[in-house]
């Protein structure tokens, strides 16, 4: 790893057009939601553990969506027939369901960003090209 550690800002933005942390020129994703192994331009190995964005994931859906969902509800206690209850429902749901990639793109950049800094990027394993044979 010669290049200098990117910025948080440039990591996220990164994800959030679902391009690889390191080089932002690689999709991460095979679909919707399927991630590739590794990156196509720069061989970055992208998750070592499937399960590593679970936490990023926890955190972030919390901030945006459970907690408005949470005040959502109460107010609708106090305003049971009101139209806005509904359109910010759908709205609090579609909003979940389309940013779904970008959020997981995001997190993935913030779990390479942390990866980074703390050194486990460092193998030449981690970083091989894919058609690099070592």
């Amino acid at each position: 790893m010669s290049e200098p550690i990117p910025r948080l800002r440039t990591v996220l933005a990164r994800g959030l057009r679902k391009r690889c942390p390191q080089c932002g020129k690689g999709r991460v994703f095979k679909g919707w939601l399927k991630l590739h192994d590794r990156c196509e331009v720069c061989g970055l190995q992208l998750l070592n553990n499937q399960g590593d964005l679970w936490a990023y994931l926890v955190a972030v859906d919390r901030a945006l969506f459970i907690f408005p969902l949470i005040i959502m509800i109460y107010f609708r206690l106090y305003n049971p027939h009101s139209i806005w209850y509904y359109a910010f429902s759908i709205t609090l749901l579609v909003g979940f369901l389309y940013t779904l990639p970008h959020r997981n793109a995001m997190s993935l950049g913030v779990d390479y960003l942390i990866r980074r800094k703390h050194g486990d990027l460092s193998g030449k394993a981690v970083d091989a090209k894919p058609d690099d044979p070592a």
